[in-house]
């Protein structure tokens, strides 16, 4: 979020609203998505993969409903949002795969050892 507000006010402060929609979304959903997977690898390591799939299918939908409903009734000039939008989604997509690589890492050897 502090990426978000330093942007745009330093850089275009006319597009702080619609740099804020474009990383919401994504923020909140790679929120979510790290929550269910470390639940799901402390409770039921064997349901990840069908969870992640629900998931991944899940986002597809919402997404592009997303999208569309910003671009359609909300923003103006949709080009920041959509930047801001591509550039959050990519990052935190990253972001999460590092994670996730870390956290199926110590899982891996904690069921080693046991």
């Amino acid at each position: 979020m502090a990426t978000c507000g330093l942007f745009t006010a330093l850089v275009a402060p006319g597009t702080a609203a619609a740099a804020f929609m474009g990383m919401a979304a994504p923020l909140m959903v790679g929120i979510g998505t790290i929550v269910m997977v470390e639940r799901t690898t402390r409770t039921a390591l064997s349901a990840l993969t069908t969870r992640m799939t629900i998931a991944f299918l899940a986002k597809m939908v919402f997404y592009a409903a997303y999208v569309s409903v910003v671009i359609a009734f909300v923003t103006s000039d949709p080009f920041p949002f959509i930047i801001s939008f591509t550039v959050y989604f990519v990052a935190l997509q990253i972001i999460e795969a590092v994670y996730f690589k870390t956290l199926f890492n110590q899982t891996g050897a904690s069921v080693t050892v046991n």
